[in-house]
């Protein structure tokens, strides 16, 4: 029996826990509670744990040779992704379904391979160019297939979680250059503790309701988020990518749609038809041409 690769069972855990998220939000959007709220505790939750593993590491290893320039870099990309992407992730999630979230934002690496052409003047193959339109063909038949069930601000929904997946594009080139200067684990602890800073500023200015006033139900599923669906899949997929590359952890990263698909229909009632499956099915296959 041929052994898995190691990178490969942490990029899909790590793929499933991130996948499970959009379906805990959107069962706690049905508790009650604003997207910039859940947003605010989820980072309070989780901060004090990248400080920590921050603070070991550093003990550990030092900086290195990490210049002022490439710290900025580090915080700039943690707070594009983790703050940015993830604020308008919530906001769409409120419109649309989780499945339709999910494979909008599965497509960031083809809009990484663009961010790549354009800054790090890796220009893309005929391979590529096939991926992107194959990939967004995918995401017109499903959203194409949701537009009976997605409600009046189907559009405005799409259009936020797909400036999300930009943000999230900005985040894999960073990791990518970034990881390899200072290591995976400082990389996204920086990212992570830095985009925890400017949104809690975001939270504070603009006036969130009491976070005090919630039930446990709403403190334990976030959580659950926080812990489970951040923190932990944050590292593992880091460490995953290092291992197997980013083209090659794309393509096992479809599992994270499927995933969602079929759990969003099961706890959800999220409607699931041949049209879903086969924008699904072409966006995967969109995905593939990245792998070689």
């Amino acid at each position: 029996m041929p052994k898995i690769d190691s990178g490969i069972i942490l990029v899909v855990l790590g793929t499933i826990l991130f996948s499970s998220k959009a379906i805990m939000i959107k069962y706690l959007y049905q508790l009650g509670i604003g997207s910039l709220e859940l947003q605010t505790l989820r980072m309070l939750f989780v901060l004090p744990f990248y400080i920590v593993i921050l603070i070991w590491s550093l003990q550990k290893t030092g900086w290195g040779t990490l210049s002022l320039k490439e710290l900025l870099g580090c915080c700039a990309a943690g707070i594009a992704c983790y703050h940015f992407a993830s604020y308008f992730d919530l906001l769409g999630l409120q419109f649309i379904t989780a499945g339709l979230e999910r494979i909008i934002l599965f497509c960031y690496p083809a809009v990484a391979i663009l961010f790549g052409w354009w800054f790090l003047n890796e220009k893309p193959v005929t391979k590529i160019w096939l991926a992107l339109i194959l990939s967004y063909a995918g995401i017109i038949v499903f959203f194409y297939a949701d537009l009976s069930f997605g409600g009046d601000n189907l559009y405005w929904g799409s259009f936020l979680v797909f400036i999300a997946s930009i943000f999230t594009a900005w985040y894999l080139v960073a990791t990518q250059r970034f990881s390899r200067q200072i290591g995976s684990q400082r990389f996204v602890c920086l990212a992570m503790i830095s985009a925890c800073i400017t949104l809690l500023l975001h939270s504070y200015f603009a006036d969130v309701e009491d976070l005090t006033q919630y039930s446990a139900n709403h403190y334990w599923g976030i959580l659950i988020v926080a812990i489970f669906m951040t923190l932990i899949p944050s590292f593992m997929i880091s460490a995953g990518v290092k291992r197997i590359g980013a083209s090659k952890a794309s393509v096992v990263g479809a599992v994270g749609p499927l995933f969602t698909i079929i759990l969003s229909n099961q706890l959800l009632g999220e409607p699931v038809t041949w049209l879903h499956l086969l924008g699904l099915l072409v966006v995967i296959f969109g995905m593939r041409q990245l792998k070689n």
